[in-house]
């Protein structure tokens, strides 16, 4: 989740010293991924004896991000963790207030295996990469969050292929449009803000490796809007942000594609796509079809990308609520 919060007094003050370019002086641990710095506060008294458990996740959560974008999208972040009962990973929060800051809540039962499944702090720190963009384009972040997650997982070997599929076949229908419903820029429901933009975003990669025969996808396009706009500590418009991801790919995937569905409502034809990406409808039992017409593409899509960390972490998958 990206959104504003208010931050209590005690955190405002520590935080003061982060935002001109220094860990708070109550930290926990500082991590160096990529030349990136990522300040860990530990907020419960219980879970600092997981310390290096902890650290371990969030060095490979970051290491998952970084691969994707090429580098780590935020030159500093100090990353909140706020224990809460059992051993799984609650919810997350990305804010830009007084620098920026994701906050989580991890189990103080939290064991290394449970933590390598975690998706909650890949899909918080993409929202890094991503600029302002304003609150009607919310579906944007959340659904690059989501997109990008499996993708970047699957891409380090930290989540199973056919798991990320799966999950796209199972749960991009709740992006489509109700009747009744508008464009994507009006009014959203959860399952469009999150699915609806995860579908912009499988559709803007498909085209994108279409126009280009497979040579680049959205992910050089997202490389390109991180390094051009500096990510979510930037304020920028959408029609640039989506204009740099075109100027990247060579195309106008991107921007038309939006200008189709911001103010109407686009009901493409899932199971098409999927069919031509030679994705089954049970992607954990059945075979992908290696021949379909667009299987290549699917391929790609998940394969690591060249100039990226090359890194093979654990795999695990874990179920989202």
């Amino acid at each position: 989740m990206r959104a504003s919060s208010i931050v209590g007094g005690a955190v405002l003050a520590s935080l003061c010293t982060f935002a001109h370019g220094a860990c708070p002086s109550r930290v926990n641990a500082e991590l160096k991924v990529s030349g990136s710095t990522l300040c860990v506060v530990i907020e419960d008294a219980t879970l600092p004896r997981q310390q290096q458990v902890l650290r371990n996740w969030i060095d490979r959560s970051a290491h998952i991000v970084a691969g994707y974008y090429g580098k780590f999208p935020a030159p500093l972040v100090t990353i909140r963790l706020q224990a809460m009962d059992g051993s799984g990973v609650g919810g997350g929060r990305t804010t830009n207030d007084s620098g920026l800051m994701i906050q989580m809540r991890v189990g103080r039962e939290a064991t290394a295996e449970t933590l390598a499944a975690d998706w909650v702090l890949v899909h918080e720190m993409v929202h890094l990469a991503l600029p302002e963009v304003g609150r009607s384009h919310l579906w944007l972040a959340e659904g690059l969050a989501v997109y990008v997650e499996g993708v970047a997982r699957a891409q380090s070997g930290n989540r199973d292929i056919a798991d990320v599929w799966a999950e796209d076949r199972r749960s991009m229908p709740l992006g489509l449009p109700r009747p009744g419903d508008g464009g994507m820029d009006q009014h959203l429901s959860w399952g469009r803000t999150y699915w609806g933009g995860a579908l912009y975003c499988l559709q803007a990669d498909v085209a994108i490796r279409e126009q280009t025969a497979n040579r680049v996808g959205l992910q050089t396009a997202l490389r390109a809007i991180l390094q051009e706009t500096g990510g979510y500590g930037f304020d920028s418009d959408i029609a640039d942000v989506l204009r740099i991801g075109d100027a990247a790919t060579g195309t106008h995937v991107m921007s038309d594609l939006y200008l189709k569905i911001r103010a109407t409502p686009q009901t493409p034809d899932l199971d098409l796509l999927f069919t031509l990406l030679g994705v089954p409808g049970d992607p954990k039992t059945e075979a992908f079809d290696d021949h379909a017409p667009l299987a290549a593409i699917r391929v790609a899509i998940t394969a690591p990308p060249a100039g990226g960390e090359a890194r093979t972490l654990a795999p695990a998958s874990a179920p989202k609520n």
